[in-house]
């Protein structure tokens, strides 16, 4: 499953993981099989998905203890895109040493 974190300054940090079609955010478990394949779902406002939602890509918004983290993050949409199967999706924030 493709995941793009979209990353939003907070006082805590979001966690992700990857079981088949479920993805679980900070503890929920979503189920994408409900989604049909090539088809896509829309979330609703206090979803934790940004734009269109499929089996195969997702958009989550991705919280991060601003606190913790360095100042100036990336840019660059490509460090915050990963491919999952299973598993935890990464960190790519930059941490305060």
């Amino acid at each position: 499953m493709k995941i793009t974190l979209s990353p939003i300054a907070s006082t805590h940090t979001t966690t992700v993981s990857v079981d088949g079609l479920t993805i679980t955010i900070d503890g929920t478990p979503i189920d994408l099989s409900v989604i049909p394949e090539g088809g896509y779902a829309e979330p609703e406002d206090d979803s934790p998905f940004i734009g269109n939602v499929t089996r195969d890509e997702v958009t989550v918004l991705y919280h991060y203890d601003s606190q913790k983290a360095l100042p100036d993050q990336s840019k660059d949409w490509a460090d915050y895109t990963f491919d999952v199967t299973s598993g935890p999706v990464p960190c790519p924030i930059q941490w305060r040493s």
